[in-house]
C-alpha cells in the first residue's frame, strides 16, 4: 500500500476512535455518577441514622423512588458507553481485520503491519486505562433494624454497604489520597508508564532504520513487555471480581466488569503480536 493512503487510513482510523471512545468515557462518567448517587441514596449508614425512616413509613418509599429514577439514569448511560465500546472493537478487529488480508494478499508491507498491530494496541491500552474496568458492590434486602425500644424498621428492597466502581487513574488517585503512595505508584508505573513506554519503544523501532538494528534496545522492549504486568493486571482484576461475587458473609454481593477491562485485555494479547513483527521486520520504513 502507498504510504500517503497508509497514513490517511490511519488517521482516519484514530479520529473515528477518538470520538468512540469519548463517547464511551463520558457516557461511562455519566454512570458511575449516577450509580454513586443511587448507592448513596440508598446507604445504610445514612438510612440508618435518618429518624425519618423510623418515624415516618412513606419516608422510605419516597427514597426508594427516588433512587429508581437515578437507576435508570445509570442504566441507559451505561449501555449508551457500552454501544460506542462495541462501536470501538468493531472498528479495531475491522482495521487489524483488512491488514492482515492485505498483508496474506501482499498488498501492504510487513512494517505496515506492525503499525496497524501497535496502532490498535495503544487504542486499546488508552481506552483500557481510562473507562471504569470493574464494579463491585455489597447490599442486604429487607434489611430489619430492631432498636429495643419499641422501634423497628424493615427496609424493603435494597440497602447498600459498599459500592465502588473504578478506572486504573481513579484507582491511582485514590491511593494517593489515602497516603498508599507505594502501591499507587506501584500500579501507575506498572500499568501505564511502561506499557506507554514500550508503545512508544515498539513505534521507534518500526520507524527507525537504525534503531531497529540495535538489539540490545530490542531485548530492553521486550522486557518491558515482559515485566509491565499488564497481563497480571488484568488476570488480578478477575480474581477480584470473582472472590468478592463468591463472599459468604451473609451479606449479598455484586460484581460487574466494566468495558475498560476488556480493553485492557484486548491491549495484552494484540501487543504480544508487536514484537513478533519487529523481530521479522527487515525493512523499517513505512513503504
Amino acid at each position: 500500500m502507498k504510504r500517503s493512503l497508509f497514513i490517511l487510513t490511519s488517521c482516519f482510523v484514530f479520529i473515528l476512535a477518538g470520538i468512540l471512545s469519548y463517547q464511551a468515557w463520558s457516557y461511562s462518567s455519566k454512570f458511575q455518577r449516577y450509580k454513586l448517587a443511587y448507592t448513596s441514596e440508598l446507604n445504610f449508614e445514612s438510612s440508618l441514622l435518618d429518624v425519618t425512616d423510623y418515624l415516618n413509613s412513606n419516608e422510605w418509599k419516597s427514597t426508594q423512588a427516588k433512587s429508581k429514577e437515578t437507576w435508570k439514569k445509570a442504566y441507559r448511560a451505561k449501555h449508551s458507553a457500552i454501544d460506542f465500546c462495541l462501536g470501538l472493537g468493531g472498528l479495531i478487529f475491522v482495521y487489524l481485520f483488512l491488514f492482515g488480508y492485505l498483508f496474506r494478499r501482499k498488498k501492504t508491507s510487513l512494517s505496515q503491519l506492525g503499525f496497524v498491530i501497535l496502532n490498535s494496541s495503544l487504542i486499546c491500552l488508552t481506552a483500557g486505562i481510562l473507562l471504569p474496568f470493574i464494579e463491585l458492590g455489597a447490599f442486604m434486602k429487607d434489611l430489619n433494624i430492631d432498636l429495643g425500644i419499641g422501634i423497628a424498621k424493615t427496609f424493603e428492597g435494597k440497602i447498600y454497604f459498599f459500592y465502588q466502581s473504578k478506572t486504573v487513574l481513579q484507582l491511582v488517585e485514590t491511593l494517593f489520597t489515602n497516603g498508599n503512595w507505594i502501591v499507587g505508584v506501584s500500579i501507575f508505573l506498572f500499568s501505564v508508564v511502561l506499557p506507554f513506554s514500550k508503545l512508544i519503544l515498539f513505534y521507534t523501532f518500526l520507524y527507525s532504520q537504525k534503531i531497529s538494528q540495535n538489539h540490545r534496545l530490542l531485548k530492553i522492549a521486550s522486557y518491558m513487555g515482559k515485566y509491565s504486568m499488564a497481563d497480571i493486571f488484568v488476570a488480578a482484576s478477575f480474581l477480584a471480581f470473582l472472590s468478592f461475587n463468591n463472599l459468604n458473609v451473609g451479606i449479598q454481593t455484586e460484581s460487574t466488569t466494566l468495558p475498560g477491562l476488556y480493553f485492557f485485555l484486548a491491549y495484552c494479547l494484540i501487543s504480544i503480536g508487536t514484537y513478533y513483527v519487529i523481530k521479522k521486520n527487515k525493512l523499517v520504513n513505512l513503504d
